[in-house]
């Protein structure tokens, strides 16, 4: 069976990318799945974090150098594992990115829940209509990062989504320490154990809606 393919992209640095393609890639890796991160941004900061020790689960990959050719490239690895997850780069309109929604079937947009978030990510709304030209069945949806619940702000902005023309997972991530624990130890969020429960149950609930979106792709 061909690898299901999950571009996780975004025009603004610091929305939570690398984040959200290392956790989800690292609880399915621990569920038995055959998991690639496909490292497409030049910083390459998916491959310092599996580099900061032995026990990340998935293979990560630096593919940043395979710019518009990268949909090949991927393609060409997809009986090789169960997932592959790119991890591309800050720019909606970079050759890489183009490519990266061309060979994926779903896209993952994090955005923080701020309106200046929000706008940046515009861009990236635009790319992923023009990627359907050439790849109509891709889906795609926005993932709430670095969430702050029973706020006024976070309140506000998320009643400003559902018009931004791109469905929102139910599942979100908070603003947990335990992520970044995750990056310092080149793990996953599994690894951490008990001490990382309430983050291990949010990464869990969005791995399983990410599983149930690309069911019989």
């Amino acid at each position: 069976m061909s690898a299901k393919i999950i571009a996780v992209v975004n025009q603004k640095g610091g929305a939570g990318k690398t984040t959200l393609a290392m956790l989800l890639a690292g609880s399915l890796a621990d569920r038995g799945r055959r998991v690639l991160v496909a490292d497409a941004d030049p910083q390459n900061t998916a491959l310092h974090w599996s580099s900061m020790g032995s026990g990340f689960p998935a293979q990560v990959e630096d593919v940043s150098g395979e710019e518009s050719k990268l949909h090949k490239a991927l393609r060409k690895r997809a009986e090789e594992f169960d997932y592959i997850v790119i991890d591309s780069p800050p720019a909606a309109t970079a050759p890489v990115t183009a490519s990266a929604l061309r060979a994926a079937h779903l896209a993952l947009v994090p955005v923080i829940p701020s309106p200046l978030d929000l706008w940046a990510s515009v861009r990236i709304r635009e790319a992923i209509i023009l990627a359907r030209n050439k790849n109509p069945e891709l889906e795609a949806r926005l993932v709430v990062n670095q969430m702050q619940p029973n706020t006024v702000l976070a309140r506000e902005v998320l009643g400003m989504l559902p018009e931004f023309g791109i469905p929102m997972l139910a599942a979100s991530l908070k603003g947990r320490t335990a992520y970044r624990q995750c990056a310092a130890l080149g793990a996953s969020i599994q690894s951490l154990g008990n001490r990382a429960a309430l983050a291990v149950m949010e990464v869990d609930a969005l791995r399983r809606e990410v599983e149930g979106l690309l069911r019989g792709r």
